[in-house]
């Protein structure tokens, strides 16, 4: 239970952690990125609105050349600055410059794909970059084409003179190391995240550790006081059983049928209240561990036999048919105890959730090293909403007709101890109505 509580307190830190430090590493990311790309957005507006200063400058001064145009009037000013080119307003190239002559093509086809009132957009393509050379021996020249993928970062500034629109002045820089730079950054963020992982785990695992610390001392304050408690009150409740039994054979039952009546019921619930002392006591060990399996070799068919004629009586009183099918020799090691107390606990748990006239079975099987405990009946049954919680201490579904059967919800939690001690397992199936069917698997060797 602690354990379970305690996982889930990592688990509760650690997504607290780690949502901060995601948060945390977004909100960087982001940050960076905007103030990068703003920087570089500004710089290449800057370098569009310097170039169509002078491009206007140059065409006022001579008017009589506007409408030609030659290629070397246009400079590539900035660094990564690719190309910079003058549209009509018509969409005619007038002139133009770039780093690699062969893409122009591919830059006014992007340019072109771009709506016009964008000030700056983001293009993707690919070009080939020619470099000849020449070998030592005067031979000749060979070309080598290399393919890369470039992103670009386009500013549009409008150029006029004297109030007539001459066209659109496009510059366009390389950020495609920007892209690169950013993707490593990516890289290492995840991995500082993985890092940051280990160390929020180890930090969420100390601090759900030490916030255990006040209850599971406290737990086992409750422990020992329940344990102690239990312990004191055995004694006590024995010598009132005593007492009672005494007093009922000195009475005349014709006589004083009141008393006797009254002395009938006290003596019930004294042994409901030693039931419940013995339960606690049990719980209490078990959280304290101090309890140990003393294995031994006997006959699990003459045990369970022995089991269900004890139970007998309480079926003859309701009229339920209680059955037992097992082999005749059922040898095996464990201890047989506590594994007699898990028999009393499943038959007393079906007899009392059986209506008067129905039927509970306990059957054994066994195959190659592992025992199986079936017990059946045609009880009510237990709600499928349920059943995840019938193992849990005090839990009771039908909590009227559990107190009114003399039931605390502390028998089927003593039962999966039982099992879990022996690396078994139990579980339950069920149909609200019509009856419930527990099945216990046990690793059960005959061998001393």
């Amino acid at each position: 239970m602690f354990k379970r509580t305690q996982r889930r307190l990592t688990k509760g830190f650690l997504g607290q952690l780690m949502s901060f430090l995601l948060l945390f590493s977004v909100v960087m990311f982001g940050v960076l990125y905007l103030v990068i790309m703003q920087d570089h957005e500004e710089e290449v507006k800057t370098l569009a609105k310097d170039e169509a200063a002078r491009l206007e400058r140059y065409l006022e001064r001579n008017s009589e050349r506007v409408g030609e145009f030659k290629e070397h009037e246009l400079e590539l000013r900035g660094a990564g600055q690719v190309f910079v080119y003058l549209i009509s307003p018509e969409g005619e190239l007038l002139i133009g410059n770039e780093a690699f002559p062969q893409v122009r093509p591919d830059l006014l086809s992007a340019l072109e794909d771009q709506e016009l009132f964008q000030r700056k957009v983001k293009v993707d393509f690919s070009y080939d970059e020619h470099e000849e050379d020449e070998d030592h021996d005067g031979g000749e020249g060979h070309d080598e084409y290399l393919r890369k993928d470039i992103t670009l970062l386009i500013a549009r500034e409008e150029v006029s003179v004297d109030g007539r629109e001459i066209g659109s002045l496009y510059v366009g820089t390389d950020i495609s190391f920007v892209y690169q730079m950013f993707t490593w950054l990516f890289g290492i963020l995840i991995g500082l995240l993985l890092v940051f992982l280990l160390v929020a785990w180890f930090l969420s695992n100390r601090m759900s550790k030490k916030a255990m610390v006040p209850i599971s001392t406290a737990f086992d304050r409750q422990r020992e006081f329940v344990a102690d408690a239990s312990h004191e009150l055995r004694t006590p409740l024995s010598v009132i059983l005593s007492s009672i039994d005494a007093i009922e054979m000195t009475i005349d039952e014709k006589q004083e049928p009141m008393v006797r009546k009254m002395l009938f019921n006290m003596k019930d619930e004294v042994k409901r209240m030693t039931g419940l002392v013995s339960d606690l006591l049990t719980l209490a060990r078990s959280d304290s561990g101090k309890i140990e399996r003393n294995d031994e070799v006997f006959n699990f068919t003459e045990m369970a036999q022995k089991a269900v004629d004890g139970m007998k009586p309480i079926a003859q009183e309701k009229q339920i048919q209680l059955q037992f099918h097992a082999p005749d020799a059922l040898p095996g090691k464990g201890d047989q105890h506590r594994l007699t107390q898990l028999l009393y606990i499943l038959l007393d748990n079906a007899l009392k959730y059986t209506p008067d006239g129905g039927q509970v079975e306990l059957d054994l099987s066994r195959k190659q090293d592992e025992l199986t405990i079936t017990v059946r009946d045609t009880g009510i049954g237990i709600r499928p909403e349920e059943q995840s919680y019938i193992f849990d201490r005090f839990y009771r579904g039908d909590k009227a007709r559990s107190r009114q059967e003399g039931s605390y919800g502390l028998g089927l939690s003593i039962a999966k101890w039982i099992v879990d001690i022996h690396q078994g397992t139990i579980e339950v199936k069920s149909e609200y109505g019509k009856g419930s069917t527990f099945v216990v698997k046990l690793p059960f060797t005959n061998r001393s």
